[in-house]
């Protein structure tokens, strides 16, 4: 018979690979994004330009911004759009979810006498939602909305040149 502290390390080994996959998974959105900012603007500048402007900021969020402007100027006109816009959307969205891994501070919960790792904010964040508790079932679930937003990415990125290409004979 395991004792409660061989459970309560099992639990904090589970969560936190819950929690390593959940940022993990989150790597190839980034990379993603950066793909789309290339090929946008790629014929107009050097790859290496293009790097330099990209990550001259170094979170996200500006990042999506900026993408964002060079989608509205590059596909401007153009029906796709829209998928971006809805694309863009949503990476906004599971952005909020890879910050609460990123910021997030780890508690202990005890109920019935076992020790649960949860995820919540700074106690010192007044900002923050303070009626939410993360645990594994909910990491495990931006996870896998990660790698679902990965491959919708890559998909979007895959009909990019097609788009385009079928914008220009119209």
């Amino acid at each position: 018979m395991k004792n409660e502290n061989t459970l309560n390390q099992e639990r904090m080994d589970e969560f936190l690979k819950a929690f390593a996959s959940a940022l993990l998974a989150w790597q190839p959105i980034e990379h993603n994004l950066f793909l789309i900012f290339n090929f946008l603007a790629g014929p107009h500048k050097t790859p290496a330009v293009l790097s330099a402007i990209y990550y001259t900021s170094v979170t996200f969020k500006p990042q999506l911004m900026m993408v964002d402007a060079v989608a509205n100027v590059v596909l401007d006109n153009n029906p796709y759009l829209e998928e971006w816009k809805k694309l863009a959307k949503k990476i906004g969205d599971k952005a909020e979810k890879r910050n609460y891994l990123a910021h997030f501070s780890l508690a202990m919960n005890s109920s019935k006498g076992k020790e649960n790792p949860l995820l919540k904010p700074s106690i010192f964040n007044i900002k923050a939602n303070h009626e939410g508790d993360y645990d594994i079932q909910s990491i495990n679930a931006w996870r896998e909305s990660f790698v679902t937003l990965e491959n919708e990415m890559s998909t979007f990125l895959n009909n990019l040149p097609s788009a385009l290409m079928a914008a220009k004979k119209n």
